[in-house]
């Protein structure tokens, strides 16, 4: 007889429940076990096809000469570059692979790209856009900075805003020509009681202003010894200038710390490894601005605070455009708020403006209160930088440009048509409007400008009497006269990618 149980209900539920759970388990196992064949497949694959570690990449200094000169490096900790022996090389840490910030010289005969055109947040002459409604400048955007690296969105945003291929191809002919000018120090521009740091800050916003920075392939050691070279001297002096104790060092400090600033910006936001003392000297000039702003809200000859002193609009301006670039790049002073300093600007250029448009020099019953027609495009652009741009005095300045500009710039006479102090400001102010303002200035500057440039990249002279135009008897007015008509020309052709159009409105007040 055989002893055995009988399989009752209950026990063949238990008994199929528990096969259905050896069954997920089983499942699991095999699934799990698949997972880590993968991962392992997948680590083994990354492992196999990782890229070569960068390269340190030299590039030697050109011999412009019997003496040879000092070259800066870029460190990675806050010292100060060390003047290396002649012979030595900059050091520029660059990869094997491609980098996004690097600016080939572009072909051309290329078609622009048709793609719809970017709408965003820009930077440029350190300014943003929030939307197309004017300056914001709350957020810097990385993405916005290598948008503006990208040769096929710069082509793109000449196209749109109505540049030509040959705007692009004039700015790279200039840059070439500007490289050929750099001094053995790395400043552009005559003798010390010429100005060499407004100079070359003016030559260094026309780099950055096409994306050049220290790592670029074409330009990268130029750019280089420019801010080394503005930093050196900001480490020196109270004062990033040659020559402080003239009264037009407030023109020299002002434009040197702006180009400092959007240096900074760069660096800072693209990754590009430090420039010893760069950022503490930024903020040095950044507190020497800002402790110099005098009551009325504006800034005088010699950074002179005291009651009488020669405040003007034109001082002004190029000091608000620093302190902009400041705002943007996210110094953090130690002398006051950029905010608070630029309220005061704003109230300042709005006592400038005149019921027709126009801008006085100084204000109402100063010395020299004249309404000056270059003038309008300092105090619009000033007041867009200052989140102005929609008062009414921006309002009428802008007017007073449409009614004024309705024919092409005539390089070579002596009047406002050929003042370019004037249209480097009235380009950026135009662009900032965009609409018929935009439109109706783009046509005036843009041929006549491109129709002043000769073979070898530079711009001849033009007709007006004041900087920049017919060259001086002085050799060394001579020289900063080339560069400064230079720089401004050129940064006139860049405005296609350093802004946006605005909606019109113009911004939005802090």
């Amino acid at each position: 007889m055989s002893l055995h149980i009988e399989s009752t209900e209950e026990a063949l539920a238990a008994l199929k429940q528990q096969r259905v759970k050896n069954l997920a388990a089983a499942v699991s196992v095999s699934a799990l076990g698949v997972a880590m064949t993968g991962l392992l497949l997948y680590l083994v694959n990354i492992i196999t096809f990782l890229p070569d570690p960068p390269s340190i990449i030299a590039y030697p200094s050109e011999n412009q000469g019997p003496e040879e000169p000092d070259t800066p490096e870029l460190v990675r900790k806050a010292t100060r570059p060390s003047n290396s022996p002649a012979g030595q090389q900059v050091k520029v840490i660059a990869s094997n692979t491609p980098l996004h910030i690097a600016v080939p010289i572009p072909d051309l005969e290329q078609d622009a790209p048709t793609e719809e055109f970017f709408t965003g947040i820009e930077i440029g002459d350190g300014i943003a856009f929030d939307d197309g409604e004017g300056p914001g400048w709350d957020k810097p955007d990385t993405d916005v900075l290598s948008k503006r690296c990208d040769l096929n969105d710069r082509m793109k945003r000449i196209t749109e805003n109505g540049g030509t291929p040959q705007c692009e191809e004039a700015v790279v002919k200039s840059l070439k020509w500007l490289q050929k000018q750099q001094n053995k120090d790395g400043s552009w521009g005559g003798t010390p009681q010429n100005y060499k740091c407004a100079m070359t800050g003016l030559a260094l916003l026309s780099y950055l202003a096409h994306c050049e920075t220290p790592l670029s392939e074409d330009f990268g050691e130029t750019v280089l010894k420019g801010i080394s070279f503005l930093v050196d001297q900001g480490v020196k002096n109270p004062v990033i200038s040659l020559v402080p104790q003239r009264n037009e060092v407030s023109y020299d400090h002002a434009v040197a710390t702006y180009a400092l600033c959007e240096a900074y910006t760069f660096c800072k936001q693209m990754d590009i490894p430090s420039i010893a003392n760069l950022e503490q000297v930024v903020i040095k000039a950044v507190d020497k601005i800002l402790d110099n702003q005098n009551v009325d809200g504006g800034w005088a000859y010699n950074y002179n605070t005291k009651a009488g002193a020669h405040t003007d609009l034109s001082v002004t301006g190029w000091n608000v455009q620093a302190l902009k670039a400041a705002e943007h790049g996210g110094i953090r002073p130690t002398k006051g708020e950029i905010r608070t300093a630029l309220r005061k600007a704003a109230s300042y250029c709005r006592k400038c403006g005149k019921p027709d448009g126009l801008f006085t020099y100084m204000q109402e019953g100063r010395e020299d209160a004249t309404a000056r027609p270059s003038l309008v495009g300092v105090g619009v652009l000033s007041l867009q930088m200052c989140g102005n741009g929609s008062d009414s005095t921006a309002r009428k300045g802008l007017d007073w440009m449409l009614k004024n500009t309705n024919q092409p710039f005539n390089w070579k006479a002596n009047n406002t048509s050929s003042n370019l102090y004037q249209h480097y400001y009235g380009v950026q102010a135009a662009m900032n409007r965009g609409g018929d303002v935009w439109k109706a200035y783009n046509r005036a500057f843009r041929d006549s400008t491109l129709g002043a440039q000769a073979s070898d990249g530079s711009f001849m002279p033009n007709g007006f009497g004041g900087p920049g135009g017919v060259v001086q008897t002085s050799q060394n007015r001579h020289a900063n006269d080339r560069i400064y008509r230079q720089c401004l020309a050129t940064l006139m052709l860049e405005v296609y990618y350093r802004f946006l159009p605005g909606t019109g409105e113009g911004a939005r007040n802090f």
